[in-house]
């Protein structure tokens, strides 16, 4: 009989119950590999958020094999961390992850990560294959991402149809992934850049953008209480979306800068980023103009003595400054690009934004790697095919 050492502790009980039923007790014996991927599955999926353990018993009862369910949690891995790098979700943890970041997905975001994904899986292929052919890349990418994307569908669908809580309702008001087709298909280098360069800015639009968020959005405030909210913020706005342009900062790591974090001599600020790691990425003087007058304006929100937070939010439950939330840095966001003619600007494309200028001016992936924080080259590569004539500009400048 095969030996399984189960761990003290055991967060998923009923899977656990059931594992042992299958390998001790009889019925159909497990092949050493399942119990192997039956013992991994058990080990693993306490880091997953509570949804995604009623999902993987729901599945079970369904009879899918472990190696199935591992195939899932994956998926959903992939696509969790990518959210939090993206500023998606406040969760320091992808186990922390709430039903509600999930709620609030949009379509256009969900279209992102498919960019991401096809972004990732291109080069990634490319490094594994000496000598790829264009047809292997294609069948090795769709077959990949689609199945990434029928993972999530098969998610979403259970916790906003299937699920249901204590009182009869479902866990999710929305699935964003049902507008999402299922089909992929691979897109070359340059109908990538087509694809993002919509939802980004380019050279004189970034500095366009933040001079319309602090001079010209006031003319679409069409009630006096709209307009009093606009001057009232518009400093703070400002500067925030000024300082994610002028060093692809994610949204998370701007909402959780404390004053203490700010290096204003050096143009750099004090970060832990992904995987606890610190880190002491630069600003621009441009984004450093912004961000000064802002501090000098920032005790108008009359934050408590000890509050450290560098940009802040007053509400009417709470009237003394505190840190701003990434939700509303989203909000804010959006309504912007709205006024400014780019609807499907979002806060993680300016920090795309950021690294394909980074690019066009400074063609070293490894510098901008370096920057953003990125573990993969891979990663940061996603930016090298945004604007088709960025390599002859590069080319341009060697010679």
């Amino acid at each position: 009989m095969f030996n399984l050492q189960f761990p003290e502790r055991l967060v998923f009980d009923r899977i656990y119950v059931r594992i042992r039923l299958q390998i001790d007790v009889g019925g159909e014996s497990m092949s050493v590999t399942k119990q192997r991927d039956a013992l991994q599955l058990l080990q693993t999926v306490g880091s997953y958020p509570w949804y995604v353990e009623k999902f993987i018993e729901h599945k079970k009862a369904k009879k899918n094999s472990p190696s199935t369910l591992l195939g899932y949690l994956r998926d959903f891995s992939f696509f969790f961390r990518w959210m939090m790098t993206e500023g998606l979700s406040t969760a320091s943890d992808m186990k922390d992850i709430p039903l509600s970041d999930l709620n609030d997905l949009r379509k256009e975001t969900v279209e992102s990560y498919i960019l991401y994904l096809q972004e990732s899986h291109l080069y990634e292929r490319s490094a594994l294959l000496s000598n790829p052919t264009k047809s292997a890349k294609k069948e090795y990418s769709d077959r990949t991402i689609s199945r990434k994307i029928s993972s999530l569908k098969s998610l979403f669908h259970y916790l906003s149809a299937l699920a249901e809580d204590e009182n009869g309702e479902s866990y999710l008001t929305r699935n964003v992934l049902a507008k999402i087709e299922l089909e992929i298909t691979e897109l070359t280098p340059l109908a990538r850049a087509h694809a993002i360069r919509a939802k980004i800015l380019i050279d004189d639009e970034i500095y366009q953008f933040v001079d319309f968020v602090y001079n010209g959005y006031l003319a679409h405030c069409d009630t006096e209480k709209k307009k009093q909210y606009h001057m009232q913020n518009r400093d703070r706005d400002t500067a925030l979306i000024a300082m994610i342009l002028s060093g692809g900062f994610r949204v998370s790591e701007i909402v959780s800068l404390d004053l203490s974090d700010i290096i204003m001599e050096k143009n750099q600020l004090k970060l832990i980023r992904k995987g606890k790691k610190e880190d002491a990425p630069f600003f621009s003087d441009w984004g450093k103009e912004h961000l000064a007058k802002y501090l000098q304006l920032r005790d108008k929100y009359n934050p408590e003595p000890q509050e450290d937070a560098v940009f802040l939010a007053v509400s009417p439950a709470n009237p003394n400054g505190h840190r701003i939330e990434v939700r509303s840095v989203q909000k804010l966001v959006k309504k912007y690009a709205k006024a400014f003619g780019i609807p499907d600007l979002s806060v993680h494309k300016l920090r795309h934004s950021f690294a394909t200028q980074f690019l066009r001016l400074n063609p070293d992936p490894h510098q901008l790697q370096a920057q953003l924080g990125h573990s993969k080259i891979e990663t940061t590569m996603q930016y090298a095919h945004v604007l088709e004539d960025a390599l002859g500009k590069a080319v341009n400048r060697t010679t």
